[in-house]
């Protein structure tokens, strides 16, 4: 089976590294086109990928089609594919936020197989959390064949695609905050005198080793910082400095702008 990516930035081209890196799919059954020649011809060379000057091209080669460029380019690109896709019945997979199966099945104009995925960028690591739906065109078959690439890179979870814009706030975009957040205690630290470099491999191994912590354990997250304060201690007097600036609250509200900003996109 040759699997095909229409655009190979960020996103696109940490989901083709990580199945790569986990031996899902041989490289030379990945087929990409983007517009950057010059980095096309990088990750031929450093990857082995074929790389396909023409999007026609790669849609009459490859079985399943990722299309991996940004929202805004979409209507575009499927305007010069769609005669290919409905010639050949591709399935397409998409991992665009605020565009929903149905609307990408107008802009195609006729019933087209579309799998939604809504992947993160830790996929190059083989740690994603990948949500994924499909519309009524996908059969069970087709759905499990892409949920057996996208599990080379990570996590799959079935999410029903009116609850994708939540899968966004908390999978989607979290990386960026945790990212932040690493930053931030490792800025504190710095800020007290120890070396950033060094704070910076402290707080990401301690981020790891909750998450893991948590994930292990069968008790709930507030349990588990109960744990961690003792009366009158450090941690107690930290969170609650971080509770007067708003940390929970600045969450909750962060994960509900997102949402109305996925739905915006969608209209």
């Amino acid at each position: 089976m040759k699997i095909g990516f229409i655009g190979a930035g960020n996103m696109g081209g940490a989901i083709i590294r990580g199945l790569i890196k986990s031996n899902t799919v041989k490289p030379n059954n990945i087929l990409v086109n983007r517009k950057n020649k010059l980095e096309l011809e990088n990750m031929q060379n450093n990857l082995g990928i074929l790389p396909m000057e023409d999007a026609v091209e790669l849609v009459n080669e490859a079985d399943i089609i990722f299309l991996a460029v940004k929202p805004i380019m979409f209507e575009e690109v499927i305007c010069k594919i769609k005669s290919k896709v409905q010639e050949k019945n591709r399935i397409i997979v998409s991992m665009a936020a605020g565009l929903t199966t149905e609307k990408i099945k107008n802009m195609f104009g006729f019933d087209t197989k579309i799998i939604r995925i809504m992947p993160n960028i830790n996929a190059e690591i083989l740690m994603s959390t990948t949500a994924i739906c499909k519309n009524e065109f996908v059969s069970k078959e087709e759905l499990e064949t892409v949920k057996s690439i996208m599990s080379g890179v990570g996590m799959v979870s079935d999410v029903p695609e009116k609850q994708f814009s939540i899968f966004v706030a908390i999978a989607g975009c979290s990386p960026a905050y945790v990212y932040t957040f690493i930053d931030g205690l490792a800025r504190g630290a710095q800020k007290m005198g120890m070396n950033k470099k060094q704070a910076l491999e402290l707080v990401a191994n301690t981020v790891l080793g909750s998450a893991n912590m948590y994930l292990k354990s069968e008790s709930h997250p507030q349990e588990l910082v109960d744990k961690v304060c003792s009366p009158g201690g450090t941690t107690i007097e930290g969170l609650c400095t971080l509770e007067e600036y708003k940390f929970t609250p600045s969450l909750v509200k962060a994960v509900e702008s997102i949402v109305e900003k996925d739905k915006l996109m969608n209209k």
